[in-house]
């Protein structure tokens, strides 16, 4: 489960979708002063150069970010997620989820990052060097989902825990709803974002796997599942990777407005040129 690099799909339409998502949580968390801690189990590198190699490869970044930058956006939150990467993607890089976080979090707060690919774990610390002492930012080379359970609950007890796993193998889908059941019985209060993808009948045995984890993970214990979704093309067998989507447990108060008030942007600049892009927001359980 290590030869996943993200390096080939950075600033793709899933990144999109999942980075606007942890922006508006972060927003969130910054509303009251008291300090917030943001934890990545599967940090990647932080950062892509989008003229590498593997980027230049699979060019899915010219249906995302370079999408989404050509033009200036008068929705508020989209407008944010354009101001945060516009200097990356002049000097044609893309920022992932540990660099997006540091760039928006305050001095109160921590970053916590994981990484067990041995290259990655070097490029994200080298890429997370600019930002403070490590009393604010912690790398760490170890497994997301073991290291995750090992520091909850944590300090401080408000905060955001994205799970963004590569999904290599089958069995990655039942880890996350194993460890994510575990990990909200150490930490009830805390925010969890899961990312997942949506794969048709070409994923062969992967097909359908990303539904049945939505579904366990809406029975677990918890105070309320958020889904959100996006589908860039036709659920049809040849489409591969047809969209994505995040489940946010215990999501923040009007999350779900806010993510409503995206979609219809991000349908419209990112659902391809065959008109069958849509999104949705639902709650799968919702909170008292």
């Amino acid at each position: 489960m290590l030869s996943y690099r993200h390096s080939f799909h950075a600033g793709n339409h899933a990144d999109v979708l999942k980075h606007i998502t942890q922006m508006l949580i972060i927003k969130k968390l910054k509303i009251k002063a008291k300090p917030a801690v943001y934890i990545d189990t599967h940090s990647g590198a932080g950062l892509y150069e989008l003229q590498g190699l593997e980027a230049q490869k699979t060019k899915e970044f010219l249906t995302g970010i370079t999408a989404m930058q050509a033009y200036q956006s008068e929705q508020q939150y989209i407008a944010e997620y354009q101001q945060l990467t516009h200097d990356f993607i002049e000097n044609n890089q893309y920022p992932g989820s540990p660099l997006i976080a540091a760039n928006m979090l305050r001095e109160q707060d921590k970053i916590v990052c994981m990484e067990l690919h041995n290259t990655e774990i070097d490029n994200l610390r080298h890429n997370l060097a600019d930002f403070g002492s490590l009393a604010k930012v912690g790398v760490h080379h170890r497994d997301g989902y073991e290291g995750l359970l090992a520091i909850l609950p944590p300090i401080p007890a408000r905060g955001l825990v994205l799970i963004d796993p590569s999904y290599e193998v089958a069995d990655e889908y039942q880890q996350v709803v194993m460890t994510l059941a575990k990990a909200i019985k150490k930490w009830s209060v805390g925010i969890f974002a899961i990312w997942y993808p949506l794969l048709s009948s070409r994923a062969g045995q992967k097909a359908g796997l990303s539904e049945k984890m939505i579904s366990e993970i809406a029975a677990l214990d918890c105070k309320s599942v958020l889904n959100v979704a996006m589908h860039v093309t036709e659920n049809e067998g040849d489409a591969g990777m047809y969209g994505s989507g995040l489940i946010i447990v215990n999501a923040p108060w009007q999350l779900d407005t806010d993510l409503e008030n995206v979609l219809p942007e991000l349908v419209a600049h990112l659902g391809g040129d065959d008109a069958h892009g849509k999104a949705y927001v639902e709650w799968l359980k919702k909170p008292d």
